[in-house]
């Protein structure tokens, strides 16, 4: 399995190889393994699938540093090159790519695995299906989140870090703020590794505010760059 970086002078690019290994350090098959450059990039990442025996080769990468991070998500393990599921004790794998090292070998474990949410955003009243903004953020560690349009949908399947308090906000235009809430009433969810929790969640309108666009103008909008519907910060408690 490769990938090519193909924007890269050929004489100034180098490769890295290597295996994924799980918990057990048994090769992980048809894990994909992203090559992160380590800086600023607005590229498409470069990456590769392992092979039956775990194997990876990733072509055409630029002379420079480059932090190398595996994921299965459909078995429970994501990519920890979002600061999301890396959290603060993240040590990736750096390799150093140069005239005089080209090429290079390394070995990566899978990450933490981790648990899911899932469920249905929609309308409290109409039971209309609602695509809202999202936040989930560590409660120790305030400075890790991860939120936008699109990150939870009207139906949605998420990973997120396994045993981790976590808080979630969603919102709207037209709609009151919802924050999670558990049975016990703290505001925190926390999700054991390879375990699911269901979410219901039903936005309420807010009758004092303007009119809520329809989802034809918001795309319009959308289009035309004139807003971003998630660039104002989430809603305070």
């Amino acid at each position: 399995a490769c990938a090519s970086l193909l924007a890269q002078d050929p004489s100034r690019t180098g490769t890295i190889t290597g295996v994924v290994l799980d918990a057990t350090d048994q090769p992980v098959a048809d894990a994909r393994v992203r090559a992160n450059f380590n800086g600023a990039w607005d590229k498409i990442v470069p990456s590769a699938f392992t092979d039956k025996s775990g194997h990876f080769v990733i072509r055409g990468l630029g002379w420079s540093e480059w932090y190398v991070t595996p994921s299965k998500e459909e078995d429970g393990y994501p990519d920890e090159s979002n600061a999301f599921y890396a959290g603060p004790s993240f040590a990736p794998v750096i390799v150093a790519l140069d005239a005089e090292h080209p090429r290079a070998d390394v070995t990566v474990h899978l990450g933490r695995k981790a648990g899911t949410i899932y469920g249905t955003i929609a309308d409290a009243d109409s039971g209309e299906p609602i695509e809202p903004c999202a936040q989930l953020q560590w409660r120790n560690a305030p400075t890790i989140s991860w939120f936008g349009y699109g990150l939870l949908k009207s139906k949605f399947r998420l990973l997120v870090p396994a045993d981790t308090d976590i808080t979630l906000e969603v919102w709207a235009w037209g709609y009151e703020p919802w924050f999670y809430k558990g049975e016990d009433g703290t505001d925190v969810l926390r999700v054991p590794a390879s375990n699911q929790l269901q979410l219901q969640v039903r936005l309420t309108p807010n009758r004092d505010k303007t009119r809520k666009p329809t989802d034809k103008e918001l795309k319009k909008m959308r289009e035309s760059g004139r807003i971003s519907v998630c660039t104002s910060p989430p809603p305070q408690r």
